[in-house]
């Protein structure tokens, strides 16, 4: 019948058709993005297979209508190391959508990773129609600047100028409050990650969580090969030792300035560390007019750092949901349905890939 959706897995063949759908599925702004990060996401990601991406197509006819993509990604499950995708792409031709066309396939061709984990904001029914399980995370926000914030979204001067007065009150007392316990060695900028970050990761990766592998390898393909944004890198030196490092960036959005502390790392017991990476950038985004800075964070130690920065947690009305699907065939690693046996950052899966 022509109208039977027929499955296939995708080849470079299919490239042209597949940015056609975006294009036709995700308007100009987001098509532009999503089409800017393909390559970089899933051909030339160091992590792909030998057999390719794992991004599944449906096709009514000779006509490409649906694409659900997931990016390969190393993990560390507590003590055994396996792969990971990355899962949030999941497209369906405007014309086709609400016609159930996934639950008319079988099995998807490219199996999928035994972990498998993404973002969104659909509600939790939602996931439980395929299987994942999902947990609500609160963002971590800090105001740097609450008169552009206030004057941005009020258009009343006497506020902002209120609003100004009060964040600049709010730095000097935090200030004071963060004092000056600064540990052994320095806050540097890196130009990429060298091999002493893999001697961190070794000595940082949680032994009960899981963690995407955060090696040079990992980190250099993330942070300094992405095609469509550039991040600033900090590391915190001891001599020849990297101690912890932490990766940031800022944003242009509706006219205002934001940060993202996107990914950090640094061992349990040297919370001192973490707060020197966070206070330096928290500081480069004042001298750089950044109105507010936001992240997420599941650890203890990075979440009490934050907390004495001045980072509190958000509410939201349709809050981000971390989604991950562990199949049975791993009973090994069933324990990890439990978000709270995961140390997650802005970093992780496709959260940040978003202007």
């Amino acid at each position: 019948m022509a109208d039977v959706p027929n499955l296939q897995r995708y080849c470079a063949q299919d490239r042209d058709e597949v940015f056609d759908l975006f294009r036709e599925a995700l308007g100009a702004e987001g098509s532009a993005r999503t089409i800017a990060q393909f390559r970089w996401k899933y051909e030339t990601n160091p992590f792909t297979p030998a057999e390719g991406p794992a991004i599944d197509l449906i096709r009514i006819g000779p006509k490409l209508v649906s694409l659900l993509a997931g990016f390969s990604i190393p993990m560390w499950m507590g003590g055994t190391e396996c792969a990971g995708e990355g899962r949030g792409t999941w497209i369906v031709h405007p014309d086709y959508r609400g016609r159930n066309l996934w639950k008319q396939v079988n099995d998807l061709i490219s199996g999928g990773a035994p972990v498998q984990f993404g973002w969104t904001r659909l509600p939790p029914r939602v996931s439980m129609n395929i299987e994942y399980v999902s947990d609500a995370l609160r963002p971590m926000l800090r105001i740097l600047d609450a008169g552009t914030l206030i004057g941005r979204f009020t258009n009343s001067r006497i506020l902002t100028a209120m609003g100004s007065s009060a964040g600049a009150a709010t730095h000097s007392v935090l200030t004071r409050l963060t004092g000056h316990h600064d540990p052994v060695g320095a806050v540097v900028r890196l130009p990429a990650f060298d091999n002493r970050v893999d001697e961190l990761w070794q000595r940082a990766r949680r032994t009960e969580l899981a963690m995407t592998v955060r090696n040079h390898r990992y980190l250099n393909w993330r942070y300094c090969a992405r095609p469509d944004a550039q991040y600033l890198l900090y590391g915190f030196e001891r001599g020849d030792e990297l101690a912890g490092f932490l990766v940031a960036r800022a944003v242009t959005y509706l006219g205002v300035r934001w940060g993202y502390l996107v990914d950090f790392l640094a061992p349990e017991n040297s919370t001192e560390v973490l707060r020197a990476l966070v206070g330096q950038a928290i500081e480069d985004f004042r001298n750089d007019r950044t109105a507010a800075v936001s992240c997420f964070v599941t650890d203890s130690a990075a979440r009490r750092a934050l907390l004495r920065y001045g980072f509190l947690p958000v509410p939201q009305r349709r809050p981000i949901r971390f989604v991950r699907l562990i199949p049975n065939r791993r009973p090994d690693l069933i324990k990890f349905r439990d978000a709270k046996r995961w140390y997650l950052t802005m970093g992780d899966g496709d959260l940040e890939l978003a202007p």
